[in-house]
Parts: C-alpha cells; sequence; structure tokens
C-alpha cells in the first residue's frame, strides 16, 4: 500500500498522471478532472453532459361520470406503472390524460391478464359507454408514455 500511495505522487509528480493521463502541475483542477475522467473510463462509466428528464404525465380520474364526484389529478413518470389509490380503486368513471397515449388497466400493478383499455386526451367521460360497458368502476392502475 506504502508502495502504491508512493508510486501514485511519484507519477504525479513528474506529470506523468494516471493511466497515462498527463497531469497539469499549474493547475490541480485539471489535473483531477483528468484522473476522474480517466478512471471512470477504466471501469467502464460513461459520463454525461446533460441528464435526460423523463416526461410526467398527469391523468384526470373521477368517481363518476361526466367528470364528478370525487375527482384528482395523479401524475407519474412516463413509462412507470401507477396504482389507483384506495379511494380511486374500481370506482373511476371517467379519465383523461393531460398528454401522451395511456392504457388503463383492470389489475394493479399494469397487469394485463384482467383486461385493460388505451385512452389519449382527452379521455372518456362516461367509462360505462366504452365498449360493453366493462370499463365503468373497474380501472385500478395505468400508464402513459410520450
Amino acid at each position: 500500500m506504502k508502495t502504491s500511495i508512493l508510486a501514485f505522487a511519484s507519477a504525479l509528480a513528474l506529470g506523468l498522471g494516471v493511466n497515462g493521463v498527463p497531469t497539469n502541475p499549474t493547475n490541480p483542477t485539471v489535473a483531477i478532472a483528468a484522473m476522474k475522467e480517466a478512471s471512470m473510463k477504466a471501469n467502464g462509466i460513461v459520463a454525461r453532459d446533460v441528464m435526460e428528464k423523463r416526461a410526467q404525465h398527469c391523468v384526470f380520474a373521477c368517481t363518476q361520470a361526466g367528470f364528478d364526484g370525487l375527482c384528482d389529478n395523479f401524475c407519474n413518470q412516463s413509462g412507470v406503472c401507477f396504482n389507483a389509490p384506495a379511494s380511486y380503486n374500481d370506482q373511476i368513471s371517467s379519465i383523461g390524460p393531460d398528454s401522451g397515449y395511456c392504457r388503463a388497466f383492470f389489475d394493479r400493478d399494469c397487469q394485463i391478464a384482467g383486461g385493460h383499455f388505451d385512452f389519449v386526451n382527452p379521455g372518456y367521460d362516461d367509462l360505462s359507454h366504452l365498449g360493453d360497458g366493462q370499463s365503468n368502476d373497474r380501472i385500478s392502475s395505468w400508464i402513459c408514455w410520450d
């Protein structure tokens, strides 16, 4: 361990750097940044200049047709399943997203086995009129994408 620290310090003093990255003795910040970048490359880590922001989608859901009754705007990250709160689970009669493409599921955790339907803005103001009427008061979860 003592030898490794001595070799590292010697390399820095000579301007040889780590992993072939030259140091800049007049600006230690540049040298540290270069060493960090070399270490990241050696470990397979890729730096990004800009962090990607996932889109957020909001879904307006109500317990009665015509966007009436108990209503709330539920916001979630794009591509992430949202489970309806207990007071809305199997109680939703009208639903609409602010944007994007959404899929409502009749089971929690966006499980497709129990059934589903797709919706886009402005949504459905009366789920009893959707298809055979079997979608009313059955929504347990949904997911939206851009």
